[in-house]
């Protein structure tokens, strides 16, 4: 058990913080967070590593997150998309460095989603507690088991990078991940939720295209309410009920109500709204909506070919097949009659 840690609870001392560090210092990062009443994560504890030296930082009370852009610019983590995404909405900035040793693990062989626990294992011969994984992070103090839960999700990460960043340059892969991280960097920045949600709502239903403009619509003002109001967005509208306004279309407050179960309170706010998108999205162009693709008969065939070239091609390298491509977009690579050169990854794989 780690017991020589600094718990930070103060601005003044995370900026002391910032003036001890030296740029060339790289931080094991890991965070703690709720994410059950809102829409954006709510960090609730930061854990780093600098050096030999560790750091709790209790989120519930900083407030000066410009720190962050200059304390968390050169990271290591594990599977961090969600903390990046945390550190993204505090600055609307992410690190110039990241070694995500999770993709690493995946360009080494140790499949898509190694676990944290699962890789210190497997490299280390240590095995961890994962008991508190669960946890109330928002409680105050926190147990001591919670505290050594913590500093243990950065304590290995040091070794770790060592390690898988030996093996990349072992195997040749260093670009291949940088190119992976660039564009899960991307991902966060320019999120496409509504798109997939839209794709995936009209490929299960026979919807017209009135009924599909509708469907966009209002996915747009889910997506535009929930972040306003810092809500989620079954908060706002579940799917099902999404595809029974679309189908039933009730005009008025009562119907809303009564046929699709709406709470009459949200109701009262948000009814002239839902009834407006009725008339205001059939002004939006069919161009305007996600493509989802249906396939013809040939365009089957190369889609199995091309699975089959993908899928021979990562077994031979040892690397899961999703890295590349998931099967939902190499479907849309067929449908614009593309290939899998148009893949920037099978590029480099193939070079």
């Amino acid at each position: 058990m780690i017991t020589d840690y600094n718990w930070i609870d103060d601005n003044s001392d995370l900026e002391a913080l910032i003036l001890s560090i030296k740029k060339t210092d790289i931080v094991a990062f890991d965070s703690e967070f709720e994410r059950v009443n809102t829409f954006y994560p709510k960090p609730a504890l930061f854990q780093l590593k600098i050096g030999s030296d560790y750091y709790l930082i209790d989120m519930k009370e900083i407030t000066n997150h410009d720190v962050f852009k200059t304390l968390l610019n050169n990271i290591i983590l594990h599977s961090g998309s969600e903390d990046l995404e945390i550190l993204y909405n505090l600055n609307k900035q992410l690190p110039s460095q990241i070694f995500d040793t999770q993709v690493a693990a995946s360009l080494c062989g140790y499949g898509l989603h190694f676990s944290y626990q699962n890789i210190v294992n497997e490299l280390l011969g240590i095995e961890l507690s994962k008991a508190h994984s669960r946890s109330d992070w928002m409680q105050r103090p926190l147990t001591k088991a919670q505290l050594n839960y913590a500093l243990e999700d950065v304590i290995y990460l040091p070794e770790l990078k060592s390690i898988l960043q030996d093996e990349l340059k072992r195997l040749g892969r260093e670009e291949w991940y940088n190119l992976l991280i660039e564009q899960r960097k991307a991902s966060i920045i320019n999120s496409n939720h509504v798109d997939k949600t839209y794709v995936k709502i009209a490929k299960a239903k026979r919807f017209t295209h009135q009924q599909q403009q509708l469907l966009y619509a209002l996915l747009q003002w889910r997506e535009e309410t929930a972040i306003s109001r810092n809500k989620p967005r079954p908060w706002i509208l579940k799917n099902d009920e999404i595809v029974n306004i679309i189908y039933k279309q009730p005009n008025t407050e009562k119907k809303l109500v009564d046929e699709i179960g709406l709470y009459p309170k949200f109701v009262k706010y948000n009814a002239q709204s839902i009834i407006g998108l009725y008339e205001s999205a059939n002004e939006m162009g069919l161009d305007a909506l996600p493509n989802y693709d249906k396939l013809t008969a040939s365009q089957g065939t190369i889609l199995a070919d091309l699975k089959l070239e993908l899928n021979t091609k990562c077994e031979k390298l040892n690397i899961p097949v999703a890295l590349v491509i998931n099967t939902a977009d190499l479907k849309s690579l067929v449908a614009a009659e593309n290939d899998l050169n148009n893949i920037a990854l099978w590029q480099l794989i193939n070079a």
